[in-house]
């Protein structure tokens, strides 16, 4: 046993490094190889977005290789015209552009003016250097200048630098075309031999995942294809009527840069802005190009978005702002607008794929870990405000008894179990419980006791009296404070014996304080015994007492340990609060109407009316 260690370390430890190691290459492939990689990754989202084009072609009556090529072909029409739109408006921007030299210059003296002036002020100084970046003075000509002029077109000697990589993005948008074509072509294939790599043995989950995978992803893309477009034409509609010049163009470049996550609207706001500044006289227009944006993304953020994308992928903020600086790293400016879908992808994985499952719960905003254990967590950390914190919100929507059976209780369990294991100190335990106890006095305060009677009837005149008993330790006298502050004191008499009474001072109590009903507390793990024996003295000592157990939180022995109970003479065992209290109500409405129909029996012997005629009335 004390080499398993060792072996499971060494393991683990192999593990690690072949997964970092695997980690590391694909990375490395992903960079060196993103000629061929960005291609095919624009094919699949193609895919993705035309797949629901094609299926409805598909529905009208057209062939298989019809609707294909139609799908791509109009994919095809739509992204030469873009691309023919921004390189018509980015070439008459840039000719006309040097002209406004003057009116950049006027502009940045009036900011000049409106931070001030001054021989040392640094911000006179920044637009001076700025204007002079702009417009810089030519020096005089002493005579000794020489200037050599070239015979040849100084355009048509730079034309291979800027053929070389317009040649290389038409040619990987060609292939990205072609390469769409067959995937959608053959969709079919693929999709088996995916189910055949993922699910071989489970064929049947494996095609559920899968098709609801490629469903989800496919609905993603083509709506935020969508409303990206939509963005960008009311963008250019409105840069129209304000009057921008290249309202196509700021249009385009809204639509593309709204792809990357939170930040790219406001990157595609900035070129705009200074361009407006670079062609207009006044400041108005830039300021109501900031508002068109402004009024626009809370549109598409709070209404169209909603509405189109459904129930929400469940992506984590951080998680696509990290994943936007990683694929553009890699990818550069496409991969920047490629991070949000790739991350879909990424996440979808992540849940269907069990071997991908951490990409869920990286990626994901869904919480990882359930509210006992974030409770546990916090204790753990001894962060009792973030702890209450969130106890009271749970208190907003949920009753405290369910709270309390969900959270606290387990969180006990856990303490218990980890004190046990020795993973946890014994100074840290109690301050852990200290913590949980005063948590819970804070719990019990703002709501009021539920009362075990129907609405308009009579409250008893007289008080059930209980005893809560802890089993073994300060957990279970915790366990029962929680249960006294359910019960409603206008029927209930609650007695909470501290933890610290030897049993014989718990018989003592009892003798003193008579109760109809005894309830033991006790959280697994353990306790068992312990709560066996003290049931079994309380039966032989008060056999005409009611005994509860409130084993709260077992589940695994439940069975077994209700069957040991019972025959220590327990009349009822409770795995939860909410079962002991709907228990106690329970009883004490049969003990109500028992007490009542006595009380009428007496009376009806006191006037010579017999017992059988006063039930029947």
């Amino acid at each position: 046993m004390a080499s398993e260690a060792p072996n499971k370390a060494w393991q683990r430890a192999l593990t690690t490094l072949s997964a970092l190691a695997l980690f590391a290459t694909i990375i490395t492939a992903l960079y060196w190889a993103r000629t061929v990689f960005i291609p095919v990754t624009m094919a699949i989202f193609l895919a993705f977005i035309l797949s629901p084009l094609v299926l409805w072609l598909r529905r009208l009556g057209l062939g298989k290789a019809p609707t294909v090529i139609l799908a791509v072909a109009l994919a095809g029409v739509v992204v030469l015209g873009v691309i023919g739109v921004v390189t018509w408006q980015l070439t008459e921007l840039t000719m006309t552009l040097p002209e406004q030299v003057g009116t950049i210059k006027a502009k940045l003296e009036s900011a000049k003016q409106v931070l001030g002036t001054g021989g040392d002020n640094r911000y006179e100084k920044m637009f001076d250097e700025l204007a002079g970046t702009i417009a810089p003075v030519a020096k005089p000509d002493d005579g000794k200048t020489v200037v050599v002029e070239s015979k040849n077109n100084p355009w048509l000697s730079r034309a291979p630098e800027y053929l070389s990589p317009a040649a290389e993005v038409f040619g990987q948008a060609a292939f990205s075309l072609v390469l769409a074509i067959f995937i959608l072509w053959k969709r079919d294939d693929i999709r088996n031999r995916f189910i055949r790599l993922i699910g071989d043995t489970r064929l049947t989950t494996a095609t559920k995942a899968v098709d609801d995978a490629s469903r989800r992803i496919s609905r993603y893309l083509l709506m935020q294809l969508l409303i990206n477009s939509v963005f960008g034409v009311l963008i250019a509609a409105a840069m129209f009527f304000i009057g921008v010049k290249y309202a196509l163009l700021w249009g385009v470049v809204a639509s593309l840069m709204r792809y990357i996550p939170y930040l790219g609207t406001w990157l595609g706001l900035l070129p705009a802005v200074l361009v407006t500044i670079a062609f207009t006289d006044g400041w108005w227009q830039p300021l109501t190009v900031i508002a068109v944006y402004g009024v626009l993304e809370l549109i598409c953020n709070n209404i169209l978005e909603p509405k189109l994308y459904g129930k929400s992928m469940g992506l984590s903020e951080v998680a696509q702002l990290i994943a936007a600086a990683f694929w553009a790293f890699l990818w550069g400016p496409i991969g920047l607008i490629l991070s949000g879908p790739l991350t879909v992808v990424l996440l979808v994985l992540g849940k269907y794929v069990s071997g991908l499952h951490f990409f869920e719960i990286l990626l994901g905003d869904e919480p990882v870990l359930g509210l006992d254990v974030r409770f546990y967590q916090r204790l753990t950390a001894r962060d009792q405000d973030e702890a209450w914190d969130l106890i009271r919100d749970e208190l907003k929507t949920r009753p405290r008894t369910d709270v309390f059976d969900s959270i606290i209780i387990p969180a006990l369990s856990f303490a218990k179990r980890d004190s046990e294991q020795n993973d946890l100190a014994t100074e840290d335990l109690a301050r852990m419980l200290l913590m949980v106890d005063e948590i819970v006095d804070d719990a019990a305060e703002p709501e009021a006791k539920i009362a075990a009677q129907t609405p308009g009837e009579v409250p008893q005149t007289e008080k059930v009296r209980v005893l809560v008993i802890p089993a073994k330790d300060a957990s279970d006298e915790i366990a029962g404070n929680m249960l006294s502050s359910l019960m409603d004191d206008k029927i209930w008499e609650v007695d909470v014996s501290p933890v610290a009474q030897l049993t014989s001072e718990v018989m003592q109590r009892a003798e003193t304080f008579q109760p109809a009903v005894i309830v033991i507390c006790t959280l697994p793990p353990g306790g068992l015994a312990h709560t066996r024996y003290v049931c079994k003295r309380i039966a032989k000592q008060f056999p005409k007492a009611r005994i509860v157990v409130g084993r709260c939180g077992a589940s695994a022995d439940a069975p077994e340990a209700a069957s040991l109970l019972t025959e220590a003479g327990a009349s009822h065992i409770a795995n939860n609060l909410a079962d002991t209290v709907h228990h106690l109500n329970t009883w004490s409405a049969v003990l109500d109407t028992q007490q009542k129909v006595a009380v009428k029996v007496k009376e009806a012997k006191t006037i010579g009316t017999t017992t059988a005629q006063v039930i029947t009335v």
